[in-house]
């Protein structure tokens, strides 16, 4: 069929109908095609390269020797991640104990916000519907002039945060003179990896700790006990060891149910026919996996694309100077990483509803769109700083749809209620214990 497609553009061409220099047949790529590309894709040569794990295998995700992960240490993270109650000392003491890590990482969103600008203490309603507290003013809300990551499978990432400024291990080793005493980047002197070091910081950011009571009066005391049997009387109640149970819960927090992995490991007919041709892309003619590789489809390396920041009239306390709009270069201070971001990773994105550093973009197919023609948006970014891969894709609209495809529903993983608790030990509405969230949630 190829070939007699392919004999009558010929003769059309050779008729002088069309102008038809350098025409083909468009190839369309079948499963065997598909694994081929990925083996020739991978460093490995192996599809297992772009295999997760599943939450239950250990020994298999990826995580930090002074933090292993136990069914204990899970167990009692995930509690802490959703247990409103720890959130004893906010900003705007309104809002103490209404809010938890979860606020801004639930699973209806795929464990981002949800919304453009994450709203931890000093927020009200849940999901889509959270806004700032009129109690709350601009002074003591609690928000960030970035993006907030999703947590699913942040076990890959060895740097946290968009600038990869947290965790001491990987590009950040030997830094010490960049963390400064008195700052949160000092908590890289800890020596933990960036997830473990992340948890840490925003344990402290967002006034969360563990009251007394809470842990006399509950089953938290027993789990404390159960997972850090060997750690002294005096620490083991701590934000130290909060942190490492709340980093290894996040590191179980894996997408190894989405078709794209299901078709890793054997699911033939998993993927349909437009997310095979999106898939062939990726790995092939738009080369996402220079950058996207591994498990998680991400990596730690920083590229300028001179995409948007989180500016507009939406933004609670716009701040323009912000060193979070300078990327790895605010964090390192060379010029040459200014504006540079760190590449994400691809799974379950459907519920972010903005992407980009600054959430200034509304659809994953308008991201690809960006990509495929490859004009910096922010004329501020030195052209030296721009990423040599920030060159057009030269994709049709058919093969943006596809790829958008593939990204967004290939790669979504449909069941990520299952990392989820049943209960808070507080009792608490969770993961938001405000009126209006009670409401929402249907905890009244």
């Amino acid at each position: 069929m190829e070939r007699k497609l392919y004999w009558k553009i010929s003769l059309i061409c050779f008729l002088g109908c069309i102008s038809c220099t350098d025409i083909e047949p468009k190839k369309v790529y079948t499963v065997t095609d598909l694994k081929e590309l990925l083996i020739s894709s991978s460093k490995t040569k192996s599809l297992d390269e772009f295999l997760l794990p599943l939450e239950s295998e250990f020994d298999k995700i990826p995580q930090d020797s002074l933090n292993p992960i136990t069914k204990e240490k899970i167990t009692l993270g995930k509690f802490l991640f959703f247990d409103p109650a720890i959130s004893f000392d906010p900003k705007c003491k309104e809002a103490a104990q209404t809010f938890s890590c979860a606020s801004c990482h639930f699973a209806q969103a795929d464990f981002s916000a949800g919304i453009r600008q994450a709203i931890a203490g000093g927020g009200r309603g849940f999901s889509y519907l959270r806004h700032k507290h009129p109690f709350c003013g601009d002074s003591t809300v609690d928000v960030q002039q970035i993006k907030t990551p999703s947590i699913v499978n942040c076990a890959y990432q060895e740097l946290m945060l968009w600038s990869g400024k947290f965790g001491s291990k990987s590009l950040n080793k030997g830094q010490d003179s960049l963390w400064p005493k008195g700052s949160f980047l000092e908590l890289n002197g800890l020596g933990l990896s960036g997830v473990e070091t992340q948890a840490r910081v925003a344990l402290e950011a967002h006034g969360m700790r563990l009251n007394p009571k809470l842990l006399t009066t509950t089953e938290y005391h027993g789990m404390f006990d159960s997972s850090y049997r060997n750690e002294r009387d005096d620490l083991r109640y701590r934000r130290f060891t909060m942190a490492r149970a709340i980093a290894a819960y996040e590191r179980t927090v894996i997408t190894n149910k989405a078709p794209f992995q299901l078709f890793l490991r054997g699911n033939d007919s998993i993927l349909t026919e437009a997310q095979i041709q999106g898939a062939a892309l990726f790995f092939g003619k738009a080369n996402c996996v220079a950058c996207h590789n591994g498990p998680a489809l991400n990596s730690m390396a920083f590229y300028a694309l001179g995409m948007p920041d989180m500016i507009g009239k939406d933004v609670i306390k716009e701040d323009t100077s912000n060193e979070a709009h300078l990327g790895r270069g605010g964090y390192t201070k060379k010029k040459e990483d200014l504006y540079s971001f760190k590449v994400p990773q691809l799974y379950n994105l459907k519920g972010h509803r903005f992407y980009g550093h600054g959430a200034s973009f509304c659809s994953i197919e308008e991201v690809i769109r960006y990509k495929n023609e490859a004009l910096p948006w922010k004329q501020t970014v030195p052209k030296e700083n721009l990423a040599k891969q920030f060159i057009p894709l030269k994709l049709n609209k058919q093969e943006i749809k596809a790829l958008a495809d593939f990204i967004e529903n290939a790669l979504y993983d449909p069941d990520l209620k299952r990392y989820e608790p049943t209960h808070v030990p507080s009792g608490f509405c969770f993961p938001n214990n405000d009126k209006m969230s009670r409401e929402h949630l249907g905890c009244n």
